[in-house]
C-alpha cells in the first residue's frame, strides 16, 4: 500500500514538524523530564515518555481522526477497526535519556494493517533525523538517501544489535554475537532500536537484528528502510511485517551469512 506522492510528502512534513517541536521540548526540559520509574523487568519509563506520547498522540488524533493511534505507554485512540494505524514510540532509548546520553529518538510510523507505509525517526539530541515513504524514497534531514546497495565483504560488515528488555531473549542475542564474531568486523549497539534503523539507512552499519521488540519500536524506521529497498526478515527467514517481534534488517545479499547466525539451536 502506497500513499499518493503529494499526500505522502505532506504527511511526512507534518510528522517531521511535530516530532521536531516535541523533541525540542524534551531536550529543553530534560532535567525535569528525566525522572524515571520502573516498568517491567529491567525496563523503565521517564516523565519525558509520558509527555511526548500525550503531545504526539493528541495532535495525530486531531489531524487523522479516521486512523488508529497506538503508543508505547498505552495510548489507544481512534476507530479500533481502522486499517490505518500510527505506531508511536515517544522516546526510544529511555535508558539513554535517563542517563543524559544523547542517543534517543522519537519514532512515528504509519502502517496499513501490519505493513509500514511511511515513517520518521528523529533524534533531537544526537542530530539524527530520517524519514521516508513507500514509492517515494527517504531523506536524511533534507538530503535524499541512496537506495540500498549490496553488502561488501563479510569481514568488513558492521552489525548493530541490542539487549531485549525480555531477559530470556538475551540468550538469542548472545548466540548471534558468538556466531558472527569470527567473520565480521564489528558490532555496534546504540541503545535505541529506532536509531539502529537510522544507522542502517544512513549507511553507518550494514545490518540490524534484535530478537524481540514491538510495533512502535519498528514502524517508523522500517518504513524508511522499505522505501530504500533494504531486506527485512524474521530471524527464521520469513517475510517480515509488524505482526512479528523479531527482525533482521540488512543490505541486499547478506542473508546467506546472517540467516545461519540467526537460526535457532
Amino acid at each position: 500500500m502506497q500513499l499518493p506522492a503529494e499526500l505522502a510528502i505532506g504527511t511526512l512534513r507534518t510528522i517531521r514538524d511535530l516530532a521536531t517541536e516535541v523533541g525540542a521540548t524534551m531536550v529543553e526540559l530534560s532535567a525535569t523530564l528525566r525522572a524515571a520509574t520502573g516498568k517491567t523487568g529491567v525496563d523503565l519509563v521517564t516523565q519525558a515518555d509520558h509527555f511526548s506520547e500525550k503531545a504526539l498522540s493528541t495532535r495525530l488524533a486531531q489531524l487523522f481522526p479516521e486512523h488508529r493511534i497506538a503508543g508505547e505507554e498505552g495510548t489507544r485512540l481512534g476507530p479500533p477497526d481502522s486499517p490505518w494505524v500510527w505506531h508511536i514510540d515517544p522516546l526510544d532509548g529511555t535508558a539513554n535519556y535517563s542517563r543524559a546520553i544523547p542517543h534517543w529518538a522519537i519514532s512515528i510510523g504509519l502502517a496499513y494493517v501490519d505493513q509500514p507505509v511511511l515513517g520518521l525517526v528523529h533524534g533531537p539530541a544526537c542530530g539524527i533525523s530520517v524519514m521516508g515513504a513507500l514509492g517515494l524514497g527517504a531523506w536524511d534531514h533534507d538530503a535524499p538517501l541512496p537506495i540500498a546497495s549490496a553488502a561488501g565483504e563479510t569481514k568488513a560488515w558492521i552489525v548493530a544489535t541490542d539487549w531485549p528488555w525480555d531477559l530470556q531473549e538475551r540468550a538469542r542475542t548472545n548466540r548471534l554475537l558468538q556466531r558472527l564474531a569470527p567473520v565480521i568486523r564489528q558490532y555496534k549497539t546504540f541503545g535505541s532500536a529506532a536509531l539502529d534503523f537510522a544507522a542502517v539507512v544512513r549507511g553507518h552499519v550494514d545490518a540490524y537484528a534484535i530478537s524481540k521488540i514491538f510495533p512502535w519500536d519498528q514502524a517508523g524506521g522500517a518504513a524508511v528502510a522499505l522505501a530504500l529497498g533494504y531486506e527485512l526478515r524474521t530471524w527464521d527467514g520469513r517475510p517480515w511485517d509488524l505482526s512479528h517481534a523479531d527482525i533482521a534488517l540488512c543490505r541486499p545479499g547478506m542473508w546467506g551469512v546472517l540467516g545461519p547466525a540467526l537460526a535457532p539451536g
